[in-house]
């Protein structure tokens, strides 16, 4: 029997985070899913049990995306999926240089787009 994947969403807004777990579970995935609207309890329970797939936002106050990324881009190998409302080429462009970074989506998430992405 497969082990469940471990997923983390990481995006201050609460609908967002439900929105992005329900495009999850309807996807049939057989996992566990944590959402943090605070990217610092995501940092420290990363400590804990590092996820396979962290959903990531970028526009956050206190700790944004990119310090999020830059905290983690040494230490873990959870595959990131941006998931923003930013559509500035800079960002993507600057995605690219993570290396857990598989992958650059706007909001809301798309179905198809997570199921191949996760599966």
């Amino acid at each position: 029997m497969q082990e469940k994947k471990k997923i983390f969403l990481v995006d201050d807004q609460r609908i967002a985070n439900m929105i992005t777990k329900k495009m999850i579970e309807t996807n049939g995935v057989d996992c566990d899913i944590l959402a943090f609207e605070e990217p610092k309890n995501a940092l420290e329970a990363l400590q804990e049990c590092p996820p396979e797939y962290i959903f990531l936002d970028l526009n956050m106050p206190l700790i944004n995306g990119w310090q999020f990324l830059e905290n983690i881009k040494e230490r873990f190998t959870s595959k990131v999926i941006i998931l923003t409302s930013s559509v500035d080429p800079a960002d993507i462009e600057k995605a690219k240089n993570f290396p857990q970074v598989i992958s650059y989506q706007t909001k809301p998430p798309k179905r198809e787009a997570i199921k191949e992405l996760i599966l």
